[in-house]
């Protein structure tokens, strides 16, 4: 009865160690992604004076290397634009362990605000130099908005075809198996060709959010079933056809 218990606690104990280190490291890739993809030149263009009045008037500050960027003490949703410098965005683990994400540079938007798509997703920023924030706030979008029309648009053409993207991700993740998302990888990766070089499995596998190993299964079964053929750093798609259909939902 001692040996059962001792083995119940132990099997507990587990289960609560949560995510290993790979999957921790897994996750900041992929959250890599998410945060920090916006861009100031995607939303205002090149010479937009107007646009660029509005942000001088916006609230911003200095930081050292190593001051912590966000999250801040404000109210409400917030984005950070870096007008100097450089900024590391890091995660940091239930063990205490920091991931690190990426680092962005001068015109990077991030932080957490939903009209603008952005969201930290818990992580969060560090000043890596002597850098310059502004923070823009619903409001100031809005002005910023109305002094520059086009903002908005521009917007709607950056967010627009990464929410398609994330939605068909999810869709996949939840229903395909994971060689169908290897195939569909393939195809995109193509790009209308019939040639992927210049990809390792490694980043293959960063992209799908899965294990290297995972991958390299993917294509082995692709292989043996005649849908591709694997060379020297280049996997030629032999039926595109049949790919296609593998990544039909």
């Amino acid at each position: 009865m001692a040996t059962g218990t001792k083995r119940a606690k132990a099997k507990r104990k587990r289960r609560t160690k949560g995510p290993s280190e790979k999957i921790r490291s897994l996750a900041a890739i992929s959250l890599a992604n998410k945060v920090g993809y916006l861009k100031l030149s995607d939303l205002v263009g090149q010479g937009s004076k107007s646009a660029e009045a509005a942000i001088d008037k916006m609230p911003k500050r200095n930081f050292k290397a190593g001051d912590t960027v966000y999250p801040t003490s404000s109210k409400g949703p917030v984005a950070c634009l870096v007008r100097s410098g450089r900024v590391n965005i890091v995660r940091t683990a239930s063990t205490g362990r920091d991931f690190d994400v990426k680092t962005v540079e001068a015109g990077t938007i991030f932080g957490d605000m939903p009209m603008l798509g952005q969201s930290m997703l818990g992580a969060r920023a560090v000043a890596a130099d002597a850098s310059k924030v502004t923070y823009i706030s619903g409001g100031d979008f809005e002005k910023l908005a109305t002094a520059a029309p086009s903002v908005a648009v521009n917007l709607a053409r950056e967010i627009g075809p990464r929410l398609v993207d994330a939605e068909r991700r999810h869709e996949q993740s939840a229903f395909q198996p994971v060689t169908s998302r290897v195939a569909s990888l393939l195809l995109k990766l193509a790009g209308g060709s019939k040639d992927v070089s210049g990809h390792t499995h490694q980043e293959m596998a960063d992209k799908l959010g899965v294990y290297r190993e995972t991958v390299t299964n993917g294509i082995a079964e692709l292989k043996q079933d005649g849908l591709i053929k694997v060379g020297r750093k280049r996997i030629t798609l032999l039926n595109v056809d049949a790919l296609r259909k593998m990544e039909t939902i």
